[in-house]
């Protein structure tokens, strides 16, 4: 989203669609059930690793992605938009290497962080096994994006556009489509797809966008008003493939944990909730938090956060960004255990979500606070 003018608007819709779907009575169980009850996903296990069907390609992902917003720790500005300096290359290289050897099989993977090269010299050798995720960042025409991507790849194993802030798709998306269709035609794209932030835009790609194999919309345990919406109901029916992006609310949820080890931290590193000058202000919902994150003592809130997304039986994948390697191993870890929510796990992800709505949308990244806007259930 581009401009004060179109944040605005943005986040009016947003209220709109919270103010006239979801109710007053807000999200009352991380457990709750869903409103539709959908066919299990086709998927199997490889060594810890679970792959599931992405709609109705013959594509199956892990349950884990790696995505693709890059440490800001290490950013180094160019004309096209940031790369990381040597340093933070090696680091990402060496994280994604390890995600790979656990299993890990998609990479989602943005021109304009400076990733297309560095991904591309690291999947050569295993190019069969990797599927590499690509979105438009630039304002490049839609085919010779493509072709770019095809050339340096081989081919491209997911390609989606971000549909922005309107309300319906519009000629000018239809135009984009019908490039990307043509080139998955062709065989430079596998799979087609779209990412969207808004409700009546994922619906009206639903209807509009002819051929559409995925969706990547924003969910997690804090922002799952998707479940109470009409979009999830006809994704399913129509078969269209769903991935999980916000899974941790850019990093934020490790925030909302006492425990979170250090190096832990959202995108915007100034989020500091448990600075000394904010601890007095919510004691009895942090010390609510902290004694149900104590009957966990295996587990982080970021792994319990994760499960949920892995448990809903119509999510593909998820895809977090990470930055630091314990952030892999966690988010991994969550995988390995049982999917399903325990008692103890549900009642701290409740707890973290009264904290961050104690706090306000404050708990966000500024740039991020168009979640709590739009998707957040209580």
């Amino acid at each position: 989203m581009n401009g004060h003018s179109s944040r605005r608007k943005f986040l009016g819709q947003c209220a709109g669609l919270v103010a006239g779907g979801l109710g007053a009575g807000g999200l009352v169980d991380a457990c709750h059930a869903l409103p539709v009850d959908p066919a299990p996903i086709r998927a199997y296990r490889r060594g810890g690793m679970l792959y599931r069907r992405l709609g109705h390609t013959d594509l199956f992902i892990s349950a884990l992605s790696f995505g693709s917003h890059t440490n800001p720790t290490y950013r180094v500005a160019t004309d096209y938009g940031s790369m990381l300096n040597d340093e933070g290359q090696a680091r990402r290289d060496r994280h994604i290497a390890k995600a790979l050897d656990q299993g890990v099989n998609m990479v989602d993977v943005y021109e304009n962080a400076g990733q297309w090269q560095p991904m591309a010299r690291m999947v050569k050798p295993k190019r069969e096994k990797v599927l590499i995720s690509i979105c438009r960042q630039t304002d490049q025409l839609v085919s010779q994006h493509i072709d770019a991507a095809a050339r340096l790849f081989g081919h491209v194993d997911l390609y989606r556009i971000y549909l922005g802030d309107g309300p319906r798709v519009d000629d000018s998306i239809l135009e984009q489509w019908d490039a990307i269709r043509r080139a998955r035609k062709t065989g430079k794209v596998r799979a087609i797809g779209v990412a969207v932030h808004l409700e009546s835009m994922m619906l009206s790609a639903l209807d509009e966008l002819e051929g559409l194999d995925y969706i990547m919309f924003p969910y997690n345990f804090i922002h799952a008003r998707a479940d109470y919406s009409q979009f999830l109901p006809r994704a399913i029916e129509k078969g269209v493939g769903l991935i999980a992006i916000k899974p941790l609310a850019a990093g934020s949820i490790a925030k909302l944990d006492p425990r979170a080890r250090p190096g832990s931290q959202p995108e915007d590193s100034r989020i500091l909730l448990y600075k000394k000058a904010n601890r007095p202000v919510l004691p009895a919902v942090v010390k609510k938090l902290t004694e149900n994150l104590d009957r966990m003592p295996n587990e982080s809130l970021c792994q319990a956060a994760m499960r949920f997304v892995y448990s809903r039986p119509f999510i593909a994948t998820a895809m977090p960004g990470m930055f630091q390697e314990h952030e892999l191993d966690e988010n991994y870890a969550a995988i390995l255990r049982h999917l399903e929510l325990s008692r103890n796990e549900n009642d701290a992800l409740n707890a973290a979500r009264r904290l961050s709505g104690a706090w306000g949308s404050t708990w966000l990244p500024r740039h991020y606070r168009w979640l709590d806007h739009c998707w957040r259930t209580s």
